[in-house]
């Protein structure tokens, strides 16, 4: 769990002050302000660098340095970070695209599961910083469909204690399904290794920058970046980031990350090499599809 001084730093770099009690209300606030000030990002896996869901490393990584990271990180600062604050919150096991691509994919994942008590008895919210295209508040945890900021949720239950929440579809056709009962933090270590450094991994193949906000989600992969913005008549827009200056300025302007610059030129020239693959695959597909 954070000390107080840790908890002070992390309420100053989301930009929030401490709340005076655990209240929905106060999450709402600490989530939405977490999502804003920290990226979904895979910045250090692109690096070689090991990932540690040590509580000591992940506060020095994402209050300290000026970072984001991906979903066992975002989600184990944010659970110290509201345990601190006296929420009542827990762990669960997930499964990102468990819908699709069958059990294999439980333990992919880390949401957070919120209880409140009442005189009618407890409800339950769904807190999860660690969906790059995910929801800026925290959703309850019954069967309906949620609006939040300018994007379109749904929740339901599978049936028992798991249940599946989906993103909004046009964004992206995915869904993570997630259980109820409590997990420790050391239970994800392994799969989150694995995720971290195997060359089979998306994680390790494709940089990954992603950022919701009410209006709008910026997604970057390699060198493009993809706007989704209902505010605009085509809804989503696509460009190639097209050089490193750009690229540097993405990075710490609107993704909000402290980096240096050896770090951000080993990054750019991550990138563009995944980005000369793709088009290099795309290539080859399209010929075969015409010669067929």
């Amino acid at each position: 769990m954070f000390d107080s001084a840790m908890l002070a730093a992390y309420l100053e770099r989301v930009g929030v002050t401490a709340p005076r009690r655990p209240t929905l209300h106060a999450l709402r606030r600490v989530h939405r302000a977490h999502v804003a000030a920290m990226p979904y990002e895979n910045l250090d896996i692109q690096l070689g660098r090991p990932i540690s869901l040590d509580p000591g490393a992940l506060f020095r990584k994402f209050v300290e340095r000026g970072r984001g990271g991906y979903c066992y990180e975002h989600n184990g600062v944010l659970a110290l970070a509201l345990e601190a604050m006296g929420f009542d919150v827990r762990r669960v096991l997930g499964g990102v695209a468990r819908e699709t691509e069958g059990d294999k994919n439980w333990w992919n994942h880390m949401p957070l599961v919120v209880r409140f008590e009442g005189k009618h008895g407890g409800t339950e919210y769904l807190a999860d910083a660690g969906i790059g295209t995910g929801f800026r508040d925290p959703l309850p945890i019954r069967n309906g469909s949620y609006r939040v900021g300018a994007f379109n949720f749904g929740m339901w239950s599978l049936g028992g204690d798991t249940w599946r929440c989906s993103i909004d579809p046009r964004v992206s056709n995915l869904t993570f399904d997630f259980r109820l009962p409590a997990r420790r933090p050391e239970e994800f270590a392994d799969r989150c290794r694995e995720l971290s450094t195997s060359p089979e991994s998306p994680f390790v193949k494709t940089l990954t920058v992603q950022n919701p906000r009410e209006d709008d989600m910026w997604v970057l992969r390699a060198r493009t970046l993809t706007v989704y913005d209902p505010r605009q008549p085509d809804f989503k827009t696509v460009r190639v980031v097209e050089d490193a200056d750009a690229f540097a300025t993405l990075l710490r302007g609107r993704f909000n990350l402290t980096l240096a610059d050896d770090e951000v030129a080993a990054l750019w020239a991550k990138a563009a090499a995944q980005h000369e693959e793709k088009l290099a695959e795309d290539a080859k597909a399209e010929a075969l599809e015409g010669a067929v």
